[in-house]
């Protein structure tokens, strides 16, 4: 029988030893990740909200959007007022054309060309207006919802709270926007559209 060498032998107690110790390796890795699930199962520290659900399902949000309805329709009635008026005013001018001398024609056609203006002025003006009412109305209910979820995450020691739209896939047990909405609707049923402003964001994200 031939006899290893010393170095052969070595080496096969070395390789020995790298095996016991990647065995052991691998199994305390196994052993944390079971006792990592074990304590996720137990208390899962995160949550996902639907914040564009939230804002548009408030009661806030409903009646904002009734009201700025109704502000649409009085603001259209009243362009079309206008407008009928700038039509009639353009019949007359064309009627006169042929009549009135062309210095005070050319006066008339610059009336009527800086009543097409401020009526274009106007409309701008009034878009505008409902876009920042719209824009500050949602921050406002936006904000104050951050508030209720930055709450709850205290109260549950939430390690997170994530937006639904930047999650893949989330169970519905661990979905808050119910809950959220529930509370939002209780403390901010309503708006003032007529004086909601930076102000009342900034006083909300306070509290």
């Amino acid at each position: 029988m031939k006899k290893l060498s010393l170095y052969t032998i070595f080496n096969l107690l070395i390789y020995l030893i790298f095996c016991i110790l990647t065995t052991f390796a691998h199994a305390q890795d196994n052993e944390g990740v079971s006792e990592e699930n074990a304590v996720i199962k137990q208390h899962f520290p995160i949550t996902v909200i639907d914040m564009q659900y939230i804002v548009a399902r408030s009661s806030a949000a409903v009646l904002v959007r009734e009201e700025l309805e109704d502000l649409k329709k009085k603001y259209s009635l009243e362009i079309s007022n206008e407008e009928e008026e700038l039509k009639a005013l353009q019949e007359e001018l064309s009627s006169q054309r042929s009549i009135l001398p062309p210095d005070e024609f050319s006066k008339m056609e610059s009336e009527f060309r800086e009543k097409v203006e401020r009526l274009q002025t106007s409309v701008a003006e009034k878009n505008k207006e409902i876009e920042v009412i719209l824009n500050r109305s949602v921050n406002a209910i936006q904000t104050k919802a951050i508030q209720i979820v930055t709450n709850i995450a205290r109260e549950r020691a939430l390690a997170a709270v994530l937006d639904t739209s930047t999650v893949v896939i989330a169970a519905d047990s661990i979905n808050i926007s119910n809950q959220v909405l529930e509370i939002l609707n209780k403390e901010l049923p309503s708006l003032d559209i007529e004086n909601v402003n930076e102000d009342e964001v900034e006083e909300f994200s306070e509290e």
